[in-house]
C-alpha cells in the first residue's frame, strides 16, 4: 500500500482540498462520494462506490416509505412537514 502525508487547510466554509497526488494515487475524481468518520481527534475519509451508496440509501428508506404509504402520507405531506420543521427551527435560532 502506498502511503503519503500532506497538509491541508480548512476553508472558512469548512472545506478541504484533497491534494492532487493523493487523488491521483487513489483514482479519485470530481463528484466521487466519500464517507467521513471521526474518532477522537482523528478523521478518516472512505470512498463509497455510487451503486453501493444508492443501494444502501434505498435499503434504509424503503421501510420508511412503506410505513408512510400505509398511513396515506404523500410526498407533498412530507415536504410540507419538512418546511414546517425548518421554519420552527429557524425561529428558535
Amino acid at each position: 500500500m502506498n502511503e503519503t502525508i500532506d497538509m491541508v487547510t480548512i476553508s472558512s466554509k469548512g472545506q478541504i482540498v484533497i491534494p492532487k497526488k493523493i487523488m491521483q494515487m487513489l483514482g479519485l475524481k470530481e463528484q466521487d462520494k466519500l464517507l467521513v468518520f471521526s474518532k477522537g481527534e482523528n478523521i478518516l475519509l472512505k470512498r463509497v462506490k455510487p451503486e453501493i451508496f444508492e443501494k444502501s440509501i434505498r435499503d434504509i428508506l424503503m421501510p420508511l416509505r412503506e410505513k408512510a404509504e400505509a398511513r396515506g402520507l404523500t410526498e407533498e405531506d412530507v415536504e410540507k412537514e419538512i418546511k414546517a420543521h425548518r421554519a420552527r427551527k429557524d425561529k428558535r435560532c
